[in-house]
């Protein structure tokens, strides 16, 4: 087995189209990055890093205030001006949030007395509560780094791994049938389903080599650029978050996501190579992998299709998973039987579930075939 492993990672590693592409799609990615350095922007939020209390919030108010008193539309702002006042603002919307934050928690806690408990509006209402009850969004840091980090998984990471399994998978089997090596292996002792297994490992192998490097690339770059602060920022200081129910800081909600990320591009990574075993050409296998999953974006994106009830199943896509961001940034649940479960716990069972049924398939279409 670990012969077959050794060479079916040696057919995935030693196609030159991998590296040139990633080469290329990474610079791509640092050309419209165009980042400059800017770690002395973490000095503006020293004084009021950490945890915001009453006190910092009218000392943010009052600072901001003296900051604006004399400012006209005809006043040349300075960069310092500018850093400070953006720090304001921050500890401003912190406090909205904050308000925000309560005004949901007791209208919930009016409301679920009237609600029969036995119903899915209770439960789900008493799980949102709960949820919003452990949020602490006042809380302040500079966290542009993992901020990028995070936006950097929902765009290009989930291109570069879509993009670079497409390309050092789809011909995994197409290749073989082209050149008459699937005939050597179906012939072998055990050929069919060692072979397949060896395929597989090392196809989840060559999927976390693609996660860990742009991983790394994103990490050391964002840190060089923006500093190493802001870990322990509550997520919903992000924009798109500000609404999550999701007690996680940043740094928590990376290893999430790029778990979340991981267990997509396995779930892909064996959908493309069931797609490989069933097409005898490597452009046919390509394509079709590639309209799976570039076509929820397309939707959404480029087509603004409007898909009504079934809107939410594109949540549930490989892509949407691979991208995270849908799944955490707002409060949404499936009712099933009656209970609440949340899309980010459902998606982890769709993608398990997908996994397993393109593995059984993968299995079932090797063994069918015979030897020519």
């Amino acid at each position: 087995m670990k012969s077959l492993l050794a060479f079916e990672l040696n057919k995935i590693f030693r196609q030159k189209s991998i590296y040139v592409v990633y080469v290329v799609l990474l610079g791509l990615v640092m050309i419209s990055l165009n980042a400059q350095y800017v770690v002395g922007k973490s000095a503006y939020y020293k004084d009021w890093e950490g945890e915001l209390t009453h006190e910092k919030y009218k000392q943010a108010e009052a600072a901001h205030a003296e900051l604006t008193k004399n400012s006209n539309e005809n006043t040349v702002w300075t960069e310092e001006m500018r850093e400070k006042a953006g720090v304001y603002e921050e500890i401003a919307v912190a406090k909205r949030l904050d308000e925000t934050n309560d005004m949901s928690i007791q209208y919930f806690q009016s409301n679920l007395p009237q609600l029969n408990e036995k119903t899915f509006e209770y439960r789900k209402e008493a799980l949102h509560l709960g949820m919003l009850e452990d949020v602490n969004v006042n809380k302040l840091y500079y966290h542009k780094a993992p901020a990028e980090m995070i936006d950097f998984v929902r765009t290009f990471g989930t291109m570069l791994t879509g993009a670079l399994l497409l390309i050092g998978l789809a011909p995994i089997f197409s290749n073989e049938y082209m050149t008459g090596m699937d005939q050597l292996q179906l012939s072998t002792r055990h050929g069919r389903r060692k072979g397949i297994h060896a395929k597989i490992a090392a196809s989840l192998i060559y999927t976390a080599f693609v996660i860990v490097v742009w991983g790394a690339f994103n990490l050391v770059q964002r840190i060089f650029v923006y500093g190493d602060g802001g870990w322990s920022a509550p997520l919903q200081q992000l924009f798109q978050y500000r609404y999550s129910p999701y007690d996680y800081d940043m740094l928590t909600y990376i290893f999430v996501q790029l778990g979340i990320h991981a267990l997509g591009a396995v779930g892909f990574a064996l959908l493309v190579l069931l797609i490989s075993a069933w097409c005898r050409h490597t452009i046919l296998s390509i394509l079709i992998s590639g309209a799976i999953f570039s076509l929820p974006i397309a939707i959404v994106v480029f087509f603004k299709i409007d898909l009504g009830m079934y809107e939410n199943i594109l949540d549930f896509t490989y892509t949407n998973v691979m991208r995270v961001s849908d799944l955490y940034d707002r409060f949404e649940v499936l009712n099933l039987f009656g209970y609440p479960v949340l899309y980010s716990y459902a998606a982890i069972v769709v993608m398990a579930v997908l996994s397993i049924a393109a593995t059984k398939l993968l299995l079932y279409t090797m063994k069918r075939r015979e030897v020519a």
